[in-house]
């Protein structure tokens, strides 16, 4: 099989996808970590803004990282996409019972991301023979 499957295709564009929204998240979170006014507790949700932009940060680093190897890559491309998938569902799981039911949108989306990296072409697609470069 020369051609990336459908799913590997889909969990890519979803890598992608995941990957800008979380550098729009990381975003977002640092300026509001810029721009809070500190009272009592300031400092502590300061550093919470910081922590939580960072997270972002490297979760989409991650995620376009690994959607960039997903032409190239082995077993450990399509193992660090489903564990990327694991990390954006169960953070949206918690957003979901912590905050809001919109968060489950992350949840579906961590979900799909799981889904399509362990399905069977793209198992097979990731496990093929790789030609030895001359």
């Amino acid at each position: 099989m020369t051609r990336m499957p459908v799913t590997a295709r889909y969990a890519r564009t979803l890598l992608i996808g995941l990957g800008v929204s979380g550098i729009a998240c990381s975003v977002r979170l640092a300026v509001a970590a810029a721009v809070f006014e500190s009272g009592a507790l300031g400092g502590l949700v300061v550093g919470m803004l910081w922590l939580a932009a960072a997270g972002c940060a490297v979760l989409a680093v991650a995620a376009l990282v690994i959607s960039a190897r997903f032409a190239d890559g082995g077993g450990a491309v399509r193992r660090g996409a489903v564990a990327v998938g694991w990390v954006i569902l169960l953070g949206g799981l918690a957003a979901t019972l912590a905050h809001h039911p919109a968060w489950s949108a992350g949840a579906a989306l961590g979900a799909a991301l799981v889904a399509l990296s362990s399905g069977t072409a793209t198992r097979e697609w990731f496990g093929r023979a790789r030609l030895s470069p001359a």
